[in-house]
């Protein structure tokens, strides 16, 4: 047997002695449990500790280390402050010299408040005095990236945990009791939950005292750019005097004072520079325009880092969104200085935004509004943006404007910026010259990052990523895709999205990750398992990821459905070769029906019905055997439309033996004119039949079990936060209900298919 402390020893022979005392009936797999109504309830807090003290004495694991992590919390809900103390002083001791893994993090944040909780109790001192001597005990001694991660954790807010508490409450309320490994589970969230409450508040002091001690911090910094100025702020580790050398450099180009990380870049021992957008300044005021001279201005930043006394000359840009775009701009111009670039789901002008697949999206008015403008739209304090933006594409929706109006609608003005954007529906020469042109992106030479996710974060990072290879062959770029969207990409994935529960293996902290990335490319640490190729996958349902040299591949198979074109009831067919016999498979919208206006789109990904409205679906077979596929959908649609032009939507899922649907990608919209050439529209032939290919500019991968279906959707676009294209071949921003005139008519033929790699590599 192996050897245990006095502590754990003296810990687990108390437990022992308690358990030999008990009746049977506490053995029990089941804890009796009356949940309260909610988190904030009067009598929540005596219930948990009840169920903790009962759980105490039989709680049990092989696993010493888990042991002790759990046993500190059941000892901190049930009051045995001193006792929590020295279990998780305990588990400290027990992995000193291990990684700094989720077990110590628990360690130390159990063992702050319990320290505090203790001290406060024995030694008469307030709580904030106890917490923040018990804090400064424990974390002082840290180096900076493990402070750095304690504090990450330490200031996320108690309403995260308040809607699991209220869910797993509901959950087991009917049932009155619950098993032991979920009543643990309810212990600990219940900690995480109360313990906040009662230390949120004094973190911001607590916080910037450490990081006095550890960081120098300039704001306010003024980096001069042909013709104006650049407001910046910069991070960098060690106190005043200290004398660190010079450093490596981490730049963000931004317009968002949310995505300020430069501290976490420092850190990890680099330079953390935040920029922002000319005319935009650190608390988030000053109006911008969009794109127009980012590159240039990013350019210049990078050379006055490098210049810097605490500089070793060498810079590498991270952003997300935007500021991924900013990186590219800034790369396609190769200052000296710049040696990597790592993005995430960054944004493409005329790719992903303001429009996609064509089609302008009325999200694009909030952004200006929130983001160029630099101000929220005016509203009530509790007011939610969110229903308030809902409610005013409502009233866009029901109304008889031309799109041209949109800014109008919504804002109740006229906006420059958005008439400027309107004015260019194509991927023309406007939103061409923000872009690295063919001969930019084959000059790129420099290491490439980028991640992206199958939910709606992936257009602009895929667009990037093959141009990038078209031009340049050997480029050093790599690719990360995932089960995320386009805030779990960028916040930090959590166990479920939208639905949807993730392997395991797909739980990544991304943007950890991406520094892991750079101490590769700057600090010559090994490169992350993860990114061991330029393609890097995660295979939903299998709990793997995959790594292969490029995003299609020859030698995979594909899997080619064609429509089925028989008359039938919907829904159609998928079959493996062309319907026999003729017929057509037809679908008619009546683009001035505005009788939906009040009933929501689901964003889930997991669902029990297909969302069908306005859509055509068409079912495979049950599919032989375990499946994977992986990359883009393609696809020819066989068609005769009864107008000149339409607004097509796509969507594939899996539908499993149980019934249920997985959402396999994020749906694709595109508008048909552009179909495979952005640049130029090409009205369709009204009342022919032709050809129309397409490519969805999305990705995914996944493991579809024996068993299981795959379903298509297919929709014409009549939806309340974007445009709508009535067909008449005019400007479609001048369009209006008046154009709808009758509804829009889409029959597919027998040589209609789509088609999607398979196999595993």
């Amino acid at each position: 047997m192996r050897h245990l402390g006095p502590t754990v020893g003296r810990a687990r022979r108390a437990l022992m002695r308690l358990m030999l005392a008990l009746p049977a009936w506490s053995w029990a797999a089941d804890f009796g449990f009356r949940p309260p109504r909610d988190p904030e309830d009067a009598a929540a807090a005596d219930l948990m500790r009840d169920l903790a003290q009962r759980i105490l004495p039989v709680y049990q694991d092989a696993d010493t280390d888990v042991f002790l992590a759990n046993l500190a919390a059941l000892q901190i809900v049930s009051g045995a402050y001193r006792a929590a103390s020295d279990s998780s002083r305990a588990l400290r001791t027990r992995r000193q010299g291990k990684p700094f893994d989720e077990l110590v993090q628990r360690a130390i944040l159990d063992g702050i408040y319990a320290r505090a909780r203790a001290l406060e109790a024995n030694e008469r001192l307030g709580f904030a005095e106890a917490y923040g001597r018990a804090f400064r005990e424990l974390v002082s001694p840290l180096d900076n990236a493990q402070a750095q991660a304690i504090m990450a954790r330490l200031e996320i807010p108690a309403a995260v945990y308040a809607e699991p508490l209220r869910r797993t409450f509901d959950l087991w309320r009917a049932k009155g009791s619950l098993p032991q490994a979920d009543a643990l589970a309810l212990v600990r969230t219940w900690h995480s939950y109360e313990s906040r409450r009662s230390f949120g508040a004094l973190l911001p002091e607590l916080f910037a005292a450490e990081n006095r001690n550890r960081y120098v911090t300039e704001a306010g910094l003024r980096i001069p750019v042909r013709g104006g100025v650049i407001h910046a702020r910069l991070v960098r580790p060690g106190r005043a005097n200290d004398a660190l050398g010079a450093l490596p450099a981490l730049l963000r180009f931004t317009l968002d004072p949310a995505e300020d990380d430069a501290q976490r870049s420092a850190a990890k021992g680099y330079v953390g520079v935040t920029a922002y957008v000319r005319g935009r300044t650190p608390d988030g005021k000053g109006a911008v325009w969009p794109f127009v001279r980012d590159g240039e201005d990013a350019a210049a930043v990078i050379d006055w880092i490098a210049r810097q006394a605490w500089s070793d000359g060498r810079v590498c840009m991270i952003g997300d969104g935007y500021s991924g775009y900013a990186a590219w701009a800034a790369a396609r111009r190769r200052p000296e200085a710049l040696k990597a670039i790592a993005t995430i789901a960054p944004m493409a002008p005329g790719i992903d935004f303001p429009m996609a697949g064509q089609i302008f999206r009325n999200a694009m008015v909030r952004w200006a509004q929130e983001h160029a403008d630099g101000e929220p739209l005016r509203a009530g304090a509790d007011a939610d943006p969110d229903t308030i933006w809902q409610a005013l594409d409502a009233r866009w929706y029901r109304g008889n404007r031309p799109y041209w109006d949109v800014d109008r609608v919504l804002l109740g003005r006229r906006s420059r910026l958005i008439r400027t954007w309107l004015a260019h529906p194509s991927h023309d020469r406007y939103w061409q010259k923000f872009l690295p042109s063919a001969e930019q992106f084959a000059r790129i030479d420099i290491p490439v990052l980028s991640f992206a996710g199958y939910y709606g974060a992936d257009a602009g990072a895929l667009y990037f990523h093959d141009e990038h290879r078209r031009n340049r062959p050997q480029a050093d770029t790599t690719l990360l895709l995932g089960p995320y969207d386009a805030a779990s990409i960028r916040r930090g994935t959590a166990a479920t999205l939208r639905g949807y529960t993730l392997d395991p293996v797909a739980r990544v902290d991304l943007p950890e990750l991406r520094l892991q990335w750079l101490d590769h490319i700057l600090k010559g640490a090994n490169k992350p398992s993860l990114l061991t190729d330029r393609i890097n996958y995660q295979v939903m349902g299998a709990d793997q990821w995959r790594h292969v040299p490029a995003l299609e591949a020859p030698q995979r198979t594909r899997l080619r459905f064609y429509l089925d074109t028989r008359e039938r009831n919907d829904p159609h067919r998928l079959l493996p070769s062309p319907s026999e016999g003729g017929g057509n498979a037809r679908l008619s919208v009546d683009l001035a029906d505005r009788r939906d206006v009040r009933i929501p789109w689901p964003d889930a990904l997991r669902l029990t019905q297909l969302p069908a409205r306005n859509s055509i679906s068409f079912v495979s077979d049950p599919l032989p055997q375990d499946t994977e596929i992986f990359g883009s959908l393609h696809g020819v649609f066989d068609i005769t439309p009864s107008r000149q032009d339409v607004d097509f939507s796509i969507s594939l899922y899996e539908q499993t033996e149980s019934g249920e649907y997985q959402l396999l990608f994020d749906p694709y919209d595109f508008r048909a004119s552009y179909a495979g050439h952005r640049v130029r529209r090409r009205l369709l032939r009204a009342g022919e039949r032709q050809l129309l290919a397409f490519t969805a500019e999305r990705a995914t991968a996944c493991r579809l079990a024996a068993g299981s279906r795959i379903v298509l959707l297919v929709g014409l676009n009549r939806r309340p936060d974007r445009q709508i294209n009535y067909g008449s071949g005019k400007d479609v921003n001048s369009e209006t209900i008046a154009d709808a005139r009758w509804p829009v008519r889409v029959r597919w033929h027998a040589r209609s298919y789509v088609e999607i790699q398979t196999g595993k590599p």
